[in-house]
């Protein structure tokens, strides 16, 4: 089997593990990548010196595999597909975005450690460049447990995977939530839901934009149709509340679910789960996202974190995002 041949069995069983499973012939599709990895260090019975000297060739492997496994995973979520402008960049290429009427722009991105909001005037042609930064997710497996049988080769890369693509829709509810608080009195509204009120902040961004979408949790989204009458719903809502739990359309306004996703470390959801957002619907992606060189594996030689010979490795990579909206949106924050 070839580098790109393992490369590729890697992320299928990662990516989807049954339709391998369907085409491997009753094969064990880890114990395939297991020897294949014991074949690279030349041995059944592998050391830690083994897995230092044939260290690059392994990570090699597990780059392109982590690679292709988030960043394919980003580009296929629905929410970054509707909502983002997505550049993989080689490291110092010139990454420039433009606006192209004049608008009210409001920026919001992450500098340090701290938001900067900036709204004003721009004037058509105008250009931007996202600053990035680099990332590490750091996952500590037992690359023995995973050579003996006792740990998944998908679930140790998933785990990375999931780990970037966590920090992506951090900085991109940070970005939504900083860029709110520069918007005019008249965009934003908070209090127990009313549709009154919401229907008011759907009308000046249409006056804006010309057409708008409400986006939220399904919690967020769930208090709009609340108190609706099932009886009034046609088959294709029905068919929608029992798939989704919420419906797409309602009185006029199409409504668009968030990601459910947590912050670093808590159980506190990144995205306001007591928010509804309405956004400017006229084609513009507003979440700039920017993935700036390679991507890298970086082993742990720290011997006194790892006493026990355990497999410990950090996936970096480079990415930046900042929310830029060519016209005013609103923001509802519900009691």
């Amino acid at each position: 089997m070839s580098h790109t041949e393992l490369v590729r069995l890697c992320v299928d069983q990662v990516k989807n593990p049954a339709q391998v499973m369907n085409f491997s012939k009753g094969k064990d599709v880890d114990e395939v990548i297991r020897g294949k990895f014991l074949e690279i260090m030349g041995t059944e019975n592998p050391t830690k010196k083994d897995l230092r000297r044939h260290s690059v060739e392994l990570f090699e492997i597990l780059e392109e595999v982590l690679t292709e496994t988030y960043l394919k995973g980003v580009k296929e979520n629905d929410f970054f597909r509707q909502f983002a402008e997505i550049r993989n960049l080689a490291l110092g290429d010139s990454q420039e975005f433009y606006i192209e009427d004049d608008a009210v722009v409001i920026v919001s991105e992450h500098a340090g450690n701290h938001w900067n909001i900036d709204r004003q005037k721009m004037e058509g042609g105008t250009s931007f460049t996202v600053q990035t930064k680099a990332f590490a997710a750091a996952v500590y497996g037992d690359f023995f447990l995973f050579l003996t049988g006792r740990l998944s080769f998908g679930k140790l890369v998933e785990k990375v995977g999931k780990g970037i693509e966590d920090k992506i829709n951090a900085e991109v509810a940070a970005a939504f939530a900083s860029a709110g608080a520069s918007l005019p009195a008249e965009f934003q509204a908070s209090g127990s839901y009313d549709e009154g009120t919401l229907q008011e902040l759907v009308s000046h961004v249409e006056a804006q934009a010309g057409s708008a979408i409400v986006v939220g949790s399904k919690k967020a989204l769930s208090k709009i149709t609340a108190g609706a009458n099932l009886a009034s719903y046609t088959e294709g809502m029905k068919a929608d509340l029992h798939k989704n739990g919420r419906v797409a359309e309602y009185n006029g306004m199409t409504l668009v679910q968030l990601p459910a996703v947590h912050k670093a470390n808590t159980f506190d959801f990144a995205y306001d789960d007591n928010q509804l957002l309405v956004l400017p619907n006229n084609g513009v992606k507003p979440i700039k996202l920017v993935f700036e060189g390679d991507s890298l594996v970086k082993e742990t030689t720290d011997n006194k974190a790892n006493i026990d010979m355990s497999f410990d490795y950090s996936f970096i990579t480079r990415f930046g995002t900042k929310v830029v909206f060519d016209a005013l949106y609103g923001v509802y924050k519900l009691a």
